[in-house]
């Protein structure tokens, strides 16, 4: 984490070095980006950067907090729609927004996709579940009204719904950006409207029928 002091660091000096930190690690990764270089171009010596951050992954995660900050306050808080069909148009609507967001900022996009390596990576774990937290928060609540609405399933436990949910954003957000960098704007638009209908296809309610039949 970073240091208590670095809220010391006059602010746009760490403005400075956490654009060039985001640029370097957007253009080549966690793994390939260069801490000396992010140094040398914001100015700041090793001897200065070490007593606000204790290292590169420090400086990583704190740029994967601010570019996460900054997509959450492009979107209002969740409120709880009035019906079903309410819950996934506004539910769908975030998503999409999302992946306009993206399209339009392509630092952002390529942070994103870096991000895979926050999950795995053992110096950065720590730094993503700070950050895993609050949104499985955020899902839970979703959950939680989607259900009170009738729009969410209830014939499944809703920590295993939550678990499902949050493995195929998990799987299906590396793949979109995928899609991005390979085949730019068009085909993240298309790949994000199948994977919200993988999520409506685990949490929409099965219609009530009789039993199964048993087999003789």
């Amino acid at each position: 984490m970073p240091r208590p002091r670095a809220s010391r660091l006059d602010p746009e000096r760490r403005q400075t070095l956490l654009d060039v930190a985001a640029e370097e690690f957007a253009e080549h990764g966690f793994d390939g980006a260069s801490y000396n270089r992010i140094l040398e171009r914001a100015g700041f010596s090793k001897g200065v950067a070490y007593y606000y951050f204790e290292g590169k992954d420090d400086l990583y995660a704190a740029v994967l907090a601010l570019t996460l900050d900054t997509l959450a306050r492009r979107f209002d808080a969740w409120q709880r729609p009035a019906d079903a069909e309410g819950f996934w148009r506004a539910l769908r609507a975030r998503y999409l927004a999302l992946t306009t967001h993206i399209v339009d900022d392509e630092r952002s996009a390529r942070l994103l996709r870096s991000m895979s390596q926050a999950r795995t990576h053992p110096k950065l774990q720590e730094a993503w579940l700070r950050f895993e937290g609050p949104l499985v928060a955020w899902f839970q609540r979703v959950l939680e009204d989607g259900r009170a609405l009738g729009a969410v399933r209830g014939d499944v436990p809703e920590s295993l719904l939550l678990t499902s949910l949050m493995g195929i954003g998990q799987a299906t957000d590396g793949w979109l950006l995928e899609q991005w960098a390979h085949a730019g704007a068009p085909a993240l638009q298309r790949g994000a409207e199948q994977v919200f209908a993988l999520f409506e296809d685990l949490l929409v309610p099965r219609p009530v029928g009789p039993p199964p039949a048993k087999r003789r």
